[in-house]
Parts: structure tokens; sequence; C-alpha cells
């Protein structure tokens, strides 16, 4: 009978150690599921068998993967417009060692017939300073970027985003009002602007995840968002907030006791809506 006894403890023991390391097994490839599904998120699993004083520790960070919003995009392209008569009126105040305009001909002329002359005319190779062929307009093309990106759109929908707004909204539109489109601002602006958004976009993930710091400080952190991606993140401040495509639960359950050594084993439940 003793030894009866003992063969029974030894399969019920067995059984459980089997349980349980399906258990971890199947917690752990819900693990790997949720990191190869989400390129964004991070879940960081420890030791689900403690003692009933101990809990381990889950690390989920902040995601940044926007879900598709065309209402979203059409309110960047409003605040465009918005800014596009902003930029304009500054430009028509800057010395024209920066904006290269013939205010006096413009006037003399009038806005829309001197449109007209400088769209039958263009493009031609501009004479601009280097910073604003160089800097601004590459920066801007990825801010274009960033509108859709940040909405929520694909990489090549972005792009085409991006030229759709440099050509035909800035360069065939708003500055043809005072000068003829340049062919650097054509190729660069959108070619070299996309680049920058996509490099903007992953940089902008990375803040976000280090909850929207940068060396440490929330003020550069929030700074450098800004300036990546001015539109969007007034629209998060302004209470329209990005939804992701990927939003993730998770709380801790208690699965079984081990009645030999009355530790209670404890499970990570994961909800993940995508």
């Amino acid at each position: 009978m003793p030894r009866i006894n003992i063969f029974l403890k030894v399969v019920v023991l067995s059984l459980f150690c089997f349980k349980s390391f399906a258990q971890n097994d199947s917690i752990a490839r819900i693990s790997d599921t949720i990191q190869s599904d989400s390129l964004t998120s991070t879940l960081i699993l420890s030791n689900f068998e403690n003692t009933n004083d101990t809990i381990s520790s889950v690390i989920i960070t902040n995601i940044y993967n926007p879900q598709r919003d065309p209402k979203r995009l059409l309110y960047n392209t409003g605040m465009y417009a918005g800014v596009a008569v902003a930029s304009f009126g500054l430009l028509w105040i800057a010395p024209v060692s920066i904006s290269k305009w013939d205010k006096q001909e413009i006037q003399e002329e009038g806005l829309l017939k001197k449109w007209k002359e400088n769209v039958k005319e263009g493009p031609v190779f501009d004479e601009d300073e280097f910073f604003m062929n160089y800097v601004v307009h590459p920066w801007a093309g990825g801010v274009y970027y960033m509108s859709a990106r940040g909405s929520g759109y694909k990489r090549w929908e972005s792009f085409t985003y991006s030229f759709l707004m440099s050509t035909f909204f800035w360069e065939y539109g708003v500055e043809a009002f005072a000068e003829v489109p340049s062919i650097q601002d054509l190729v660069i602006t959108p070619i070299v602007g996309s680049i920058i958004g996509e490099g903007f976009f992953i940089a902008k993930g990375k803040i976000i995840q280090n909850e929207r710091r940068v060396l440490k400080s929330k003020f550069l952190g929030n700074t450098f968002l800004f300036v990546m991606d001015p539109f969007n993140e007034v629209l998060d401040i302004f209470g329209y907030k990005t939804t992701n495509k990927v939003v993730t639960y998770s709380s801790f359950v208690p699965m079984e006791r081990n009645v030999f050594s009355g530790k209670q084993t404890w499970g990570l439940q994961v909800v993940v809506k995508f």
C-alpha cells in the first residue's frame, strides 16, 4: 500500500508539472504572436510560478501604430491651408535674399496674372539659399508625409500625399503666386522629404514608447515630436487623440495552487484588440 501511495503521488506530480509547463508554453506563444503582429509593442514576460507574497512583473510599453483615419488627414490638410496663408505672409515680409520674390512686379501685375505667368514659365532651377532648398523643403516634405503616416496611411500613400501637397498645393499653388515653380523643390521636397518622414515616424514611435521622453526629458521629447509631426500633435493637444491599431490589456489571474508545496501558480491574461 505505501508503494501504491508513492506511485500515485508521482503520477499526480507529473501531471501537474506537465500542465504547468503547457500553461507557460501557451503564454509564451501568445507573447510571440503579439510581438510578431505589432512592431511597435513590447511584452516582457517573467516567471509565473510564485509564492503567495510575490507576483512577477509585466511591462507593456506604449505603442504608436496609428489607425487609418481619413477625417484626421482632412483636418491636417485644413490646417495646412491656414499655415500656407501665414507662410505666404512671412515670406512676403522676409528679405528678398530669402524669398527671391519680386514684390514690386507682383503688386503691379496682380496676383492672378502673376500666378498664370509663373505656372506657364516653370519649372526652372531656382537660386534660393541652401538652407531653404535643402533643409526647409525636405523638412516640409517630411511633415507632409507624417500628416498621412500619422493618420494611419501606408508608406506609398503617405509619399503620394507628400507629392500632391508639395507639388500642387505649394509649388503650383501658393508659391506660384510669387515665383516660378522650382525643379529642386519638386524633386527634393516629396522624395527626400518622404525618406526623412519615415525616419520621423520611426523616431516618434520610439519617443512615445519612452513615455514621450528624450534624454529623460519630457520637454525635449515633446519638442522633437512637435518638430517632426506638428499638425498631428496639435490635434492630440486639442482632444482629437491618435487611435492605435493594437490595444493590449493584461492582468494577473490565479491558475492553480500546488497541493504539495502550497504555492500558487499565476498566469498572465492578455487581450489584444486589433
